[in-house]
């Protein structure tokens, strides 16, 4: 078997790697494999090889990763409650003082709602969200929020 077809034969042994282990790093070793074979099929011999191997390899590491990633990343967006937190609402059943518990309408859905502090918040007053504890969402008088 020529050198070629080894450097080949690995390259896309390590893709197929990668392809399993989303690490999106050893894409590049197999990149890598895969320019050295080309050096290879041209006759040159093994110094040349591992020359274009560890370049390659290295521009790919050091070079693409990075944008790579960001760029399959996409854009993050806030989802579900998550993006709640920092809206406005208005109280529909008052938030008691005692309990802090109360309703809500956020975005145009109907929440439970507890107060971030022990004060009483009427029917009708704005409300921010500040954070999310299991299906309630924690708020305060949009007045304090500032």
């Amino acid at each position: 078997m020529g050198a070629w077809l080894t450097w080949v034969i690995i390259g896309l042994l390590l893709v197929g790697l990668e392809i399993v282990t989303p690490s999106f790093f050893i894409i590049f070793f197999g990149i890598g494999a895969l320019a050295a074979g080309m050096i290879a099929a041209l006759g040159l011999n093994l110094p040349w090889q591992l020359f274009a191997f560890l370049v390659v390899t290295l521009i790919g590491l050091f070079g693409l990763r990075k944008f790579v990633q960001k760029g399959l990343a996409g854009p993050t967006t806030k989802t579900n409650y998550n993006a709640l937190v920092g809206k406005t609402g208005l109280v529909t059943t008052a938030i008691a003082a005692e309990t802090g518990l109360g309703r809500v309408t956020v975005s145009g859905e109907d929440w439970a709602a507890l107060a971030e502090t022990n004060a009483a918040i009427e029917v009708g007053a704005k409300v921010t969200v500040v954070s999310v504890s299991g299906v309630r969402l924690i708020v305060r008088r949009a007045e304090d929020s500032h």
